[in-house]
């Protein structure tokens, strides 16, 4: 491939592989319809002109009247989906994969860190910035290749790879895979195609993962590789494994249990690529993790402001208390973007009991990501399910915020939409 156009190249899973295309000395294009001033630094033209030779890379969130799709089809143009283009990119290398419901971003991410950091020069697709590298994809000489393994769109089952990870599976993306027994049948066809065994790694504590009785090496407080202790002490992590007959503690620099079973599988398939205790333990302790993850916004007045992807019911909660155990008696207010009407709505009553570790809880108008409204869904509906909780539309966040919050509060903002901007602008606000 001498040249590859992508469509919405400014979307995490894109432009991770427009960076990986650019570092392999393909020339790359894209169009987008939001700035990205930040890849156009990189070399990489912001157009709507196609190629007159070269692939076009799309995602599933492009649809099929898409004016360059249509165009690209009509030239003759070849197409390449993104989990196809990632499927190519895989095959090079020795594909380590990440998948499950959560954590697929911060495992893969920390896992490709590790790697980079005892020297092994990885390639990887991570749908976040490492903020130790600056940057969500990477062409690395070495033999292994990171890359989280989408099930959204059943895109993980094109993947073949030497080993990977499972850390979970819940109910999701059922607009897809219209019931969770194909949901589970996917994960474990999936697993079926990791090649050695010895580097498949599965969370023994999660039960529909147990039930599978997959091959490979177990992980949990339940697991061959098991966790037996993890303590949370201020923003840090701290946690000891045992495996193969030898004890390990590890400190992490964020905070959460399930934090500590990501970083246990890690340490695992670490282990069994040959990097030292010792090197494991460095990368850990020198990890900053990803943008949008437990991602600290700043501070003003004692008021401290964090922001998280966090978007589904158990990511909520898992966040939210790990939060509340660390903050030392420190109020905790949460703002929630409910992302889609079809997520909203397929869980929320799972959304009610998701709040229950802040002492406010503030729910906001509800980011569509293209989808059509349905009817008696939306952020007010959602806030008047959850007990306590307060709706304050989108547009009046930055007006009615500064009034709520006092000195010493810690404010987390959630949601895979735009509430991402809300904290950057209360901040200079409060300022």
């Amino acid at each position: 491939m001498k040249h590859a156009h992508f469509l919405g190249v400014g979307g995490i899973g894109m432009s991770a592989l427009a960076h990986i295309l650019l570092e392999k000395g393909v020339v790359v294009s894209g169009s987008d319809l939001k700035n990205i001033s930040h890849l156009e630094k990189l070399g990489i033209a912001h157009t709507d002109t196609l190629p007159k030779e070269g692939s076009l890379i799309y995602s599933t969130a492009i649809k099929e009247d898409h004016p360059q799709l249509v165009e690209a089809k009509g030239l003759g143009l070849p197409l390449l989906h993104r989990s196809e283009l990632l499927a190519e990119l895989l095959a090079e290398k020795k594909g380590l994969l990440v998948a499950g419901t959560h954590g697929k971003t911060g495992t893969s991410a920390l896992l490709s860190w590790v790697l980079y950091h005892a020297g092994l020069d990885p390639s990887y697709a991570v749908g976040g910035i490492l903020k130790n590298l600056g940057k969500n994809g990477g062409y690395g000489q070495g033999n292994y290749f990171v890359a989280e393994a989408d099930e959204s769109d059943g895109s993980f089952l094109h993947y073949g790879g030497e080993g990977a990870i499972i850390t979970n599976i819940e109910k999701e993306h059922l607009d897809y895979w219209k019931t969770e027994e194909n949901l589970i049948a996917g994960f474990k066809k999936m697993a079926t195609k990791i090649q050695n065994k010895e580097f498949l790694f599965w969370c023994a504590d999660d039960p529909l993962l147990a039930a599978l009785d997959l091959p490979g090496v177990s992980y949990g407080k339940k697991g061959t590789l098991k966790l037996l202790s993890c303590e949370q002490k201020g923003t840090k992590t701290i946690f000891s494994a045992s495996f193969e007959g030898k004890t390990y503690t590890m400190t992490l620099p964020l905070i959460g249990e399930m934090l500590a079973l990501n970083a246990l599988a890690i340490l695992g398939i670490a282990l069994k690529l040959g990097i030292s205790e010792e090197k494991i333990g460095a990368a850990f302790a020198f990890y900053q993790g990803v943008k949008r993850r437990q991602e600290k916004i700043g501070e003003v007045n004692q008021i401290a402001i964090y922001d998280d992807y966090a978007h589904h019911p158990t990511e909520v909660l898992n966040l939210l208390k790990s939060f509340k155990k660390g903050l030392g008696g420190r109020r905790l207010v949460a703002l929630f973007q409910p992302h889609r009407y079809s997520r909203t709505k397929e869980l929320l009553a799972e959304f009610k009991g998701a709040f229950e570790e802040a002492d406010v809880t503030l729910i906001t108008t509800l980011y569509p990501a293209g989808e059509v409204p349905l009817p008696g869904i939306s952020g007010k509906r959602l806030a008047q399910e959850v007990d306590g909780a307060l709706f304050l539309e989108q547009e009046k966040l930055l007006t009615e915020l500064p009034k709520m919050l006092t000195d010493g509060d810690v404010l987390v903002t959630m949601g895979a939409g735009d509430v991402t901007a809300i904290g950057p602008e209360l901040l200079e606000k409060l300022r």
